[in-house]
């Protein structure tokens, strides 16, 4: 999101006084301060933290008016919030209160949400809870997957953003209305490196599809063959109950058809280990899987 932000804030002439990378130990660091320096921008960084002292001073010397935040995961406090004259806008990709977090995008699709879009508020202390100045809703596709929905809320963002910064050199002063107290629900990371994106055949079908939806491409949705990992990529819905147990491979025609805890997932597309990326069919004539061998 902020490569596309940067990219349309840069195209559409506002006065950019400096891009502020996330720290170099973070691994899109050095494609941020590239990117940034190939539209000609001042490149400002920070040692340690973003809340130190040394930092804020930086950007007070800037006399920036106003200043936006986009796919940011460090907490700001006051003393950085209150060191630009209008404050840090924050860009999330979702509608706020709903789907607080690092990854509204999955969390839509998983829960089959009918719609989403991009809330414009502005920060505080906590993870997208400030004001909301502005917010614009899409509706999701039928086949919604994480990379389409990233896109298209990826370039929805870069267009509000440049909206409401036009709007903003019109008439500083930007209304907003704070966000209603209560429980809602939340977007968190779905880490591989915690075993979140396997897939659990317990679910129903059609959960199942979806999540595989969710996070294909970046995440991508996992679960085990043989001893090996597989990696699904696309899947279909049969609504026929079996009596099978969850993950066991019920037929191996074109498809591979596995059981779930209601229904019949059809998986079209994936990855066996590192040795091959294929179609269903492909995969079947390759390691020839037996009928009521298990997945998971």
């Amino acid at each position: 999101m902020a490569i596309v932000c940067l990219d349309k804030l840069v195209s559409d002439g506002f006065n950019i006084v400096a891009v502020v990378p996330p720290h170099i130990s973070e691994p899109s660091y050095d494609f941020m301060v590239q990117f940034a320096k190939s539209k000609g921008q001042n490149i400002l960084k920070y040692e340690t933290s973003i809340n130190e002292p040394d930092f804020i001073n930086k950007i007070k010397i800037l006399n920036a008016d106003i200043a936006v935040v986009c796919s940011y995961n460090k907490k700001f406090k006051p003393e950085l919030i209150n060191s630009v004259k209008s404050g840090f806008v924050n860009v999330h990709p979702s509608l706020l209160p709903k789907y607080r977090g690092a990854n509204p995008y999955s969390h839509v699709i998983i829960n089959n949400e009918k719609e989403t879009g991009v809330t414009l508020h502005f920060m505080d202390e906590n993870f997208d809870t400030g004001n909301i100045i502005w917010q614009k809703k899409i509706p999701l596709e039928p086949q919604e997957t994480m990379g389409t929905l990233f896109n298209r809320l990826n370039f929805l963002c870069a267009d509000m953003v440049s909206d409401f910064l036009k709007q903003y050199e019109l008439n500083p002063v930007i209304k907003s209305v704070p966000q209603p107290f209560g429980e809602f629900i939340t977007a968190p990371a779905i880490d591989a490196k915690d075993f979140k994106n396997y897939i659990d055949f317990s679910k129903d079908a059609y959960h199942i599809e979806r999540f595989i939806r969710a996070l294909n491409p970046f995440i991508t949705a996992m679960t085990t063959f043989r001893g090996v990992f597989v990696k699904i990529f696309s899947a279909e819905v049969c609504p026929k109950k079996v009596k099978e147990a969850p993950g066991t491979i019920i037929s191996v025609k074109d498809c591979l058809n596995v059981a779930t805890g209601d229904g019949i997932l059809s998986i079209k597309s994936l990855q066996f280990g590192s040795y091959l990326i294929s179609d269903a069919k492909m995969f079947i004539e390759k390691f020839n899987p037996q009928v009521g061998e298990r997945l998971g």
